[in-house]
């Protein structure tokens, strides 16, 4: 696996599956982002250096990531008066795609052959 793919698999991906809310989630809320990001940075580079703790830790918040996508989803999606909200729609269906790929591509054998503790 070259650095890009590690990279892409251990830092970027999780941060943008996480993240990946309709823009009203987050007014007000620029510092949380930054601690969620920096989490998993922390996170990614623990991955990285093969700790089997901090995989099953990743796993483990992509599966939450999408229980809580898919109870969130109709809520979301729709405004107060009833229209859909494209923006919420389209987020929440792209973090649940995303969350999905993640869980299930941390758990193969080639990521876990990475891992030593």
């Amino acid at each position: 696996m070259t650095t890009i793919q590690k990279i892409l698999l251990f830092i970027i991906l999780p941060i943008i599956a996480l993240l990946s809310y309709p823009p009203k989630i987050f007014d007000g809320g620029l510092p949380l982002i930054f601690a969620v990001a920096i989490l998993f940075i922390a996170l990614g580079v623990l991955i990285w250096r093969g700790r089997s703790l901090a995989l099953r830790f990743a796993i483990f918040v992509q599966g939450v990531n999408v229980i809580i996508r898919i109870m969130m989803f109709f809520s979301l999606s729709s405004d107060k008066e009833g229209a859909i909200s494209y923006a919420g729609l389209i987020t929440m269906t792209f973090g649940i795609a995303l969350s999905i790929y993640l869980l299930l591509r941390l758990d193969k054998a080639d990521i876990r052959l990475l891992m030593v503790k």
